[in-house]
C-alpha cells in the first residue's frame, strides 16, 4: 500500500504525519517501518483533517503543532487556529500555529494534569521517590540529581508497567540551568527513544515547579532540539509555546 506522510521539525522532535488512512489495527506496523525509512524521526501520528492520533495512542503537543502545520498546508493557509481532536485527550485541543519565514509558531493548550503524586523507583539499588505528573495517555517522571541515565532507560518498560501508564517519560531537570533531558517510553509500538524535545513533558516539569510556588510559573527550557516555553497558572490549563517546520511530504509503499 502507498503511504503519504509529511516530515516535521518541532523543535528537533522529527515528527512523522501520515495523512493517508490505516486502519487502527496496523498503525503500530506501519509507524516502525516509517520509522525505518526515516532514521531521525521520533514518532508518528496519523493526520486527517483536524484529527491527530498518535502511534501509540498517547497525547503530544509537539504532534498538535505539526498538525496545525499540516493543515495549513492542506489548506494553503498561513494561520490555523482552534480545536484539534487529539489521541490521549478528552475533549478539543486548542491549537494556534502561524507561517513565519517558513516556519510555524505555535501554542497549544496543554491537557491539565489527572494527578501529581510520588513513585517509588530503584535505581542502582538505591529506593527513590520521585514526582510523578499523570495526563491522559502518558505520565512522566520528574528526576533531579544526578542519575544514570542508561540505567533508567532500561527500566522504562518495566515501570511503564508496574505504574501502569499507557505510556512514560523521564524527564532528567536541571533546574539552574532551566534545561531538559527528556526520555519517552511507548508500549506499542515497543520504542525508547530519548527525543529533541517533549512538550507534555515540558508541561509536567513546568506543572511540578508551579506546585512549589503555589501553581503559576512561566520558563523557557533548552532541551536538545531547542527551546520550549511553558506557563502554567492555577485557573487555566497550561499553554506550550513551540516552532514547527515541514520539511517534505512523501509517499512509500509498505506491505502490511
Amino acid at each position: 500500500m502507498e503511504i503519504s506522510y509529511y516530515y516535521v521539525n518541532p523543535t528537533g522532535n522529527i515528527t512523522l504525519l501520515a495523512d493517508t488512512p490505516v486502519e487502527k489495527p496496523f498503525r503500530s506496523l506501519v509507524a516502525r517501518k516509517l520509522m525505518e525509512l526515516e532514521p531521525s524521526a521520533e514518532q508518528v501520528g496519523f493526520v486527517s483533517g483536524t484529527r491527530l492520533e498518535m502511534a501509540g495512542g498517547e497525547f503530544c503537543g509537539n504532534a498538535c503543532i505539526s498538525a496545525a502545520a499540516v493543515y495549513c498546508s492542506e489548506k494553503k493557509a498561513d494561520r490555523f487556529e482552534g480545536g484539534l481532536r487529539v489521541s490521549g485527550a478528552d475533549r478539543p485541543v486548542y491549537v494556534k500555529a502561524e507561517k513565519k519565514n517558513g516556519i510555524y509558531e505555535g501554542s497549544v493548550r496543554m491537557p491539565e494534569a489527572m494527578d501529581i503524586s510520588e513513585a517509588e523507583v530503584t535505581v542502582s539499588g538505591e529506593k527513590r521517590k520521585l514526582p510523578m505528573i499523570v495526563f491522559p495517555g502518558i505520565s512522566h517522571l520528574i528526576i533531579e540529581s544526578e542519575t544514570d541515565k542508561k540505567e533508567v532507560e532500561s527500566l522504562m518498560p518495566a515501570l511503564c508497567r508496574s505504574l501502569d501508564c499507557e505510556a512514560l517519560g523521564a524527564m532528567f531537570l536541571d533546574e539552574k540551568s532551566k534545561r531538559i533531558t527528556p526520555l519517552v517510553y511507548v508500549p506499542d509500538p515497543e520504542t525508547s527513544v530519548w527525543e529533541s524535545s517533549c512538550a507534555s513533558g515540558t508541561t509536567a516539569v513546568g506543572i511540578y515547579l508551579g506546585s512549589r510556588c503555589g501553581g503559576a510559573f512561566k520558563a523557557d527550557f533548552a532541551e536538545p532540539g531547542g527551546i520550549l516555553g511553558i506557563e502554567v497558572s492555577p485557573d487555566a490549563p497550561p499553554v506550550l509555546r513551540a516552532k514547527a517546520e515541514i520539511k517534505y511530504r512523501k509517499t512509500v509503499k509498505i506491505t502490511y
